[in-house]
């Protein structure tokens, strides 16, 4: 069960807002996570036909990741999801991009038999902390691949300060995750049967990722939060900044905001 609920997802895409795909090559010091997904997907993928090859992205609503798969590697991509509106928003998103895609509004655990190993790879960004038994829902989502297929798993990390403050400014965001560290995140996938090519934290720092959902907007709270997480956001940048002159800091279970996890299905 999805411990935020479907309304949530609802309220969050709501909004009407298409937004622009990822776009890795923008200079700007704020496109520097971008920067480094693109670096990492550069690299899971290198060697691999792409352009002939397809991807889903579960959990897609209001995706700017599907254009972006399509366009810097040539996936033939698609997404699913079960908010209707997020699906609405992800299709948008491609046809404002002029990419191709189909979007599945299902339950990624009562999909159409048609989607079922179908696909080359699957990737989600923020999706399996969100249930309970998160090998029951990664065993799911690997239901999709064909064998010898990638699975790819984005996470929050919120065993580290990013959950920590998540914690403080606003708790009934966090309490809708199940806080994973790497080895749990690793089990999980090894628990469904995956081989685990990569899993480990993802970039030094983003306090970008804090999330005000649920509070009410224009209120004294709101104002003195929005006031906090824009002046850790703006940290977050100087960090940086200074990985641009001195070179990427490490990755920890402390400060880190995300942790991947790449896997193989071999059956």
């Amino acid at each position: 069960m999805d411990k935020a609920g479907k309304e949530y997802w609802d309220d969050c895409w709501a909004d009407g807002t298409v937004q622009n795909a990822v776009n890795p090559h923008s200079p700007k010091i704020n496109n520097y996570i971008n920067r480094r997904f693109h670096k990492y997907f550069s690299k899971a993928f290198g060697g691999l036909e792409t352009c002939s090859m397809k991807l889903l992205e579960i959990g897609c609503a209001k995706s700017a990741w599907l254009p972006y798969f399509a366009k810097e590697f040539g996936f033939k991509v698609s997404g699913l999801d079960y908010s209707e509106v997020g699906c609405k928003m992800a299709q948008e998103i491609l046809g404002k991009e002029n990419v191709k895609g189909s979007i599945y509004c299902e339950n990624i655990f009562a999909p159409t038999e048609l989607l079922k190993k179908r696909f080359d790879v699957v990737v989600s960004f923020g999706v399996v902390e969100h249930f309970n038994d998160t090998a029951k829902c990664i065993s799911a989502v690997s239901k999709f691949l064909k064998p010898g297929g990638l699975i790819f798993t984005n996470i929050p990390n919120l065993l580290g300060i990013i959950g920590y403050m998540q914690k403080i400014i606003n708790r009934p965001v966090f309490d809708i995750h199940v806080p994973l560290d790497k080895f749990s995140l690793c089990k999980a996938h090894q628990k469904a049967g995956l081989e685990i090519l990569d899993c480990n934290y993802f970039t030094s720092i983003n306090f970008g990722v804090l999330n005000l959902n649920g509070i009410p907007v224009n209120t004294l709270d709101w104002f003195f939060k929005r006031i906090i997480t824009a002046m850790l956001a703006r940290f977050s940048i100087a960090v940086w900044f200074a990985e641009s002159k001195l070179g990427i800091f490490n990755s920890t279970k402390l400060m880190s905001p995300y942790i991947n996890c790449l896997a193989l299905k071999k059956w």
